[in-house]
């Protein structure tokens, strides 16, 4: 699966560079509320975080996606368990006057800090990685304030991470002033 993780952002980064000069490119930042679903839920509460993309035109209406960023959340029921996801994912904007629609695939490294009893036992520490998927829909003001929504999930070895997620940031051109 990571070949062709490999192969396809591989394949993404040379489309954007023969057709980046066409469309309009960004880089921006924001913050991140995301909300467990299904048997994450159960676990996790919500969380915060930030994240950052870089947008690269192609074509009048496209860009080619690069997102990271990092949010934590907290254990439910008083367990004394932090979490931290740490996203890598590539995808494709389309844009409709304002509002876009953004698949996104990647992979997401995943740490979960357990902390147990003070002075009893030692903190615990656990870190994997998941292949991660990303439906997003939002709108963006003047080109620069963005609203959006996205569903994710990602899988390893039989388990599953699912959230829903709330985005405002503010995104600069790369384009320069046009006058």
């Amino acid at each position: 699966m990571k070949k062709i993780i490999i192969g396809l952002l591989a394949a993404l980064l040379f489309y954007a560079s023969c057709y980046a000069q066409k469309g309009s490119s960004y880089i921006g930042a924001g913050a991140d509320f995301g909300i467990p679903t299904g048997e994450s839920a159960n676990n996790v509460k919500a969380g915060m975080g930030f994240y950052v993309k870089a947008l690269l035109g192609v074509g009048h209406s496209g860009q080619v996606s690069f997102t990271s960023g990092y949010s934590t959340a907290k254990a439910v029921a008083g367990i004394p368990l932090k979490t931290g996801t740490a996203p890598f994912l590539v995808g494709y904007r389309a844009n409709f006057n304002g509002f876009f629609v953004e698949p996104q695939l990647g992979y997401a490294i995943i740490n979960a800090r357990f902390e147990g009893i003070e002075d009893v036992a030692p903190p615990e520490q656990a870190q994997g990685g998941l292949v991660m998927w990303a439906a997003g829909i939002g709108y963006v003001f003047n080109n620069k304030i963005e609203v959006g929504a996205r569903y994710q999930s990602g899988s390893n070895n039989g388990g599953t991470w699912t959230s829903f997620g709330l985005r405002l940031g503010y995104n600069f051109s790369l384009n320069g002033s046009k006058k």
